[in-house]
């Protein structure tokens, strides 16, 4: 069984990023930070009605980047 959390009503704004395993995460902005890096969380799952179905390891992890390294912008749900 996998997390799920409501859904935020004006959606998520989210990236791709590349995950330097041979893809991309979508990912959220956290936090901005000093010199252009961003905190990010990274999103891998599903919306369901209002909820959102977590479906993997590295759902909801956050690690830092460059926003230069954002890409893809769009709103999910």
């Amino acid at each position: 069984m996998r997390a799920t959390e409501a859904t935020p009503d004006e959606g998520v704004e989210v990236y791709d990023v590349d995950s330097g395993m041979g893809g991309y995460f979508t990912v959220s902005i956290v936090q901005e930070m000093d010199d252009g890096i961003v905190l990010v969380r990274v999103w891998q799952g599903e919306f369901i009605d209002t909820l959102w179905k977590s479906y993997g390891l590295f759902d909801g992890k956050a690690f830092t980047t460059y926003r230069s390294r954002l890409v893809n912008q769009r709103k999910i749900c």
